[in-house]
């Protein structure tokens, strides 16, 4: 599929902004420039979909191999690896939406139903959005930006799905090489290593896991 840009505004410095509404991504340079292509760099996973209304899909599972090196998890569906996308009415949900939810499940975040008052879909906020409540949110449908009345963060998976929160025991997880960050959406289930841990111990350093990923993912917008 070809990119389909458009112009979105100008940010407060007055840099114009043109975003791609088929890959939910940006499609300027840092001068304000209009780029050939966005700046997606999944776009491969935007022809393999998934209609969660038509499959049955028993389970949702995110697997960062080693989030100290890559930040790109694997999806498994069914249990099986599934590079693409999912498709919910007018939702397309990919692995950046899935990290969201994880990270607000993760600091307990109350998730709200919020819509672009631009285009009318509904809004995932991923990344250091996904644990920071906020009146203004980026649309990754259209690029525009619009305000809410208080400070509130939404995922489109929570208003599909009843996702459970994440409970972590109070044990301590020594990371030397690796770090493999496995979660499932529809159980709610939370490994760091293949164990359930609420801190990790790394680099001389004891800290919180969810402190810990909330910097890892904190640019994963």
């Amino acid at each position: 599929m070809k990119c389909s840009i458009e112009y979105v505004g100008k940010l407060r410095n007055g840099i114009p902004q043109y975003y791609c509404t088929i890959y939910k991504s940006f499609a300027s340079d840092k001068k304000g420039n209009k780029l050939g292509e966005c700046l997606c760099n999944n776009k491969k996973a935007y022809d393999n979909r998934i209609n969660i209304q038509d499959s049955h899909i028993e389970s949702i599972k995110i697997i960062y191999e080693d989030i100290l090196k890559n930040t790109i998890p694997k999806i498994i569906i069914n249990d099986k690896v599934f590079d693409g996308v999912l498709e919910y009415n007018n939702s397309i949900l990919g692995y950046k939406d899935l990290g969201g939810i994880m990270l607000s499940k993760l600091n307990s975040i109350s998730l709200e139903k919020v819509k672009c008052s631009y285009c009318n879909h509904f809004h995932s906020d991923n990344g250091k959005f996904a644990y920071t409540p906020h009146r203004t949110h980026l649309c990754l449908y259209c690029g525009h930006l619009f305000k809410v009345k208080e400070k509130n963060i939404g995922n489109e998976f929570d208003i599909i799905y009843n996702i459970p929160n994440i409970k972590l025991n109070n044990e301590v997880v020594c990371i030397k090489n690796s770090c493999c960050i496995e979660y499932d959406l529809l159980s709610g289930l939370f490994h760091v290593n293949s164990k359930n841990a609420d801190k990790i111990f790394i680099k001389d350093k004891e800290i919180s896991i969810i402190e810990f990923l909330n910097n890892a993912l904190e640019n994963e917008f």
